[in-house]
């Protein structure tokens, strides 16, 4: 009988990321040999959120038989969920943390990433090895702190939860450098999950949408409601001879885009892989437009005075794969002379993963 592991991290958000990081890290803990479930707990607040949307769309689609394919696509089942059952291999859902012994009986050790779960601005106890019986050992794979600061109020929480860590790896040097310097925590530093799965992997996922693209377009994906990047975009596109089409959270980009929605993991993964180019101010956005060899151009989301600013994450792939001529602000200029060198970037990936999936069997 395998060994059973759990995975506790954010998966449950209807965002591309959160869904494939889960994905991934479930897919490499499987390839070692082990038993892998992610640990379904829900925070009730953000939960809610999501749930009571997923219901009024239920509720709404029952209602609305007779109206227009595209009224009825926006309140069917959320793409997003469908991806998340079909690929997502989780355990009974529960919403107090205190119940997390009684879900993980049995189970060996408990993996805490990836994604920003050790973020202090949204700091939770159960995400940092709270409420875990003695005899399951807990060990960390790519977890983020996300922030530039570990405020002092909580530093000595930080080192008092993982002290009773087995092994500790982050995702950023940066997070590794507050954890030392602030917390008196050594970790080490390894790849996010989704650089860590064959492209193969995700281009046997992808799905088309309802209503397929015809020819050449770029794609955009934009996290930032306030984001400057429109201009840049449609001269791009226009140089190029693309349609512009995208995934975007401020609504008014449908005036100059062709802005799609009900989108899921695997319809945005074929999103990527078959677009020509891609302007995206998403860390995983970027992710898989270099796994797909793309032309991406990755934007600045946050102000680095910002309090929430989460840049660490851009450079870490900067420090990586040399992508510093596109990571692009709203001031600074774009410089098409000098393409993306995949082939440095396929060298790099594999001498990461190596070292990645090292620490992580000797973590399990």
């Amino acid at each position: 009988m395998k060994d059973k592991v759990g995975i506790l991290t954010w998966h449950y958000y209807f965002n591309f990321g959160s869904s494939l990081q889960a994905f991934a890290l479930q897919k490499l803990i499987e390839g070692l040999g082990y038993d892998v479930s992610i640990i379904n707990y829900r925070n009730p607040r953000l939960d809610k959120r999501v749930w009571w949307k997923d219901i009024a769309r239920r509720v709404l689609r029952n209602t609305i038989g007779q109206l227009s394919p595209r009224i009825r696509s926006k309140y069917s089942v959320p793409n997003a969920l469908r991806f998340q059952e079909r690929y997502l291999r989780q355990t009974n859902r529960f919403e107090r943390p205190e119940s997390l012994p009684s879900r993980i009986r049995g189970y060996r050790s408990l993996v805490y990433g990836a994604d920003q779960i050790w973020a202090p601005n949204v700091y939770k106890p159960i995400y940092m090895g709270a409420y875990v019986p003695d005899g399951v050992r807990k060990v960390s794979y790519a977890a983020s702190v996300g922030l530039n600061h570990i405020p002092d109020e909580l530093a000595d929480t930080y080192a008092s939860n993982l002290s009773s860590f087995y092994a500790i790896a982050v995702r950023e040097e940066e997070g590794r450098d507050l954890l030392k310097s602030r917390c008196h925590v050594d970790a080490q530093v390894v790849l996010d999950p989704t650089l860590m799965i064959e492209v193969q992997v995700y281009r046997n996922m992808e799905r088309q949408l309802d209503v397929p693209i015809a020819g050449r377009y770029l794609f955009c994906y934009f996290l930032n409601k306030t984001h400057q990047y429109r201009e840049r975009v449609e001269e791009y596109a226009k140089r190029h001879g693309l349609q512009i089409v995208g995934c975007s959270d401020k609504e008014s980009d449908a005036e100059w885009m062709h802005r799609l929605e009900n989108v899921g993991a695997d319809q945005f993964l074929w999103l990527v892989d078959n677009a020509t180019a891609v302007f995206t101010d998403s860390y995983h956005g970027s992710i898989f437009s270099l796994l797909f060899h793309k032309d991406l151009w990755t934007l600045v989301r946050f102000a680095e005075d910002s309090p929430i600013c989460q840049n660490s994450r851009i450079r870490q792939l900067q420090n990586y794969f040399g992508i510093g001529h596109r990571i692009i602000s709203p001031t600074s200029e774009m410089d098409e002379s000098q393409a993306i060198d995949y082939e440095f970037f396929e060298r790099q990936l594999t001498e990461l993963r190596l070292h990645s999936l090292t620490y992580l069997r000797k973590a399990l």
